[in-house]
């Protein structure tokens, strides 16, 4: 599988995260816990098993990076959960993924990345079929009382750059295990308190969800991830991300009958085009894609 198919195909297995929290009917930070819970057990495993488990995890070598790369996280996700909550989901998902052109203009600042011509071709028609798909859901909304979940949701967008940037430095100093490990148990660790306090059932339908999330969402699709940005420009992952969101489209509309409109699904068309740029440009940091 080449490198762009993994970051597909990781988007793919993220993109269900929005039917896997309405069904199983529990408080995201519930679901984010047990499922990293799981992944923190299973990636350990995976990797073990493969030969492929990183020396020394708790060394301080790169300590900066990831230190850097958990703050981003948890910044990601907690200002993108508090956007939900204070403005329109249009808003949220619209300033969350802002992030690609954040990547696009601190890649070359932080770590040296050359910003390449398919980016300032790929980015504007992928950000236009975004706007589109927003636009399906409601649009944008302004005025003074959607203004804190607007900025959190750009926060959240600036997180997201951040933590592509970090994964693609780490990756490339082949210290992406570590990160996938790493990032697992400082989740556990920092939705423990709220996921162990909150009162909630688990019954037998929830608790199989989790167990396949916690295979998938959290094992898989981060392995497949941090894996591929060894060979996948930060800027050009950034750009794929887009394909999470477009992906939940028709999902929802298998599952959920929520049929999209036309615009939502020029707007797909356009993320699908951008998408194919990216993978077409052949060439990641001067490496070829194919591995």
């Amino acid at each position: 599988m080449t490198s762009y198919l993994k970051i597909i195909a990781a988007m793919l297995i993220w993109s269900t995260w929005g039917l896997i929290i309405r069904w199983m009917a529990l408080p995201p930070v519930v679901v984010l816990f047990y499922t990293s819970l799981i992944g923190g057990i299973t990636v350990p495993v995976v990797l073990k098993i493969r030969g492929d488990f990183p020396h020394a995890v708790l060394s301080f070598r790169s300590w900066h990076l990831f230190a850097g790369l958990a703050a981003a996280s948890i910044l990601n996700n907690i200002t993108y959960f508090y956007s939900l909550g204070h403005t329109t989901v249009s808003n949220a998902v619209f300033t969350h993924y802002t992030a690609p052109v954040f990547v696009a203009l601190l890649a070359p600042l932080l770590i040296g990345e050359r910003l390449q011509r398919v980016t300032l071709l790929a980015l504007p028609v992928a950000a236009a079929g975004m706007v589109m798909i927003v636009a399906a859901g409601g649009g944008i909304s302004l005025g003074s009382a959607h203004l804190p979940g607007i900025l959190a949701g750009t926060a959240s967008g600036v997180g997201y750059a951040f933590v592509v940037i970090f994964t693609r430095r780490l990756s490339q100093m082949q210290q992406h295990q570590k990160a996938v490990i790493l990032l697992l148990w400082i989740t556990i660790a920092a939705t423990a308190p709220a996921a162990l306090s909150l009162d909630y059932d688990i019954g037998m339908r929830s608790g199989i969800l989790l167990l396949m999330t916690g295979i998938f969402h959290s094992t898989t699709a981060p392995l497949l991830y941090f894996s591929a940005l060894r060979r996948v420009l930060a800027q050009h992952a950034a750009i794929l991300g887009y394909i999470e969101p477009l992906f939940a489209v028709p999902l929802a509309f298998l599952f959920l009958a929520e049929k999209p409109p036309f615009i939502a699904i020029l707007g797909g068309i356009l993320i699908l085009c951008s998408g194919y740029l990216i993978v077409r440009s052949k060439k990641s940091d001067g490496e070829p894609a194919a591995e």
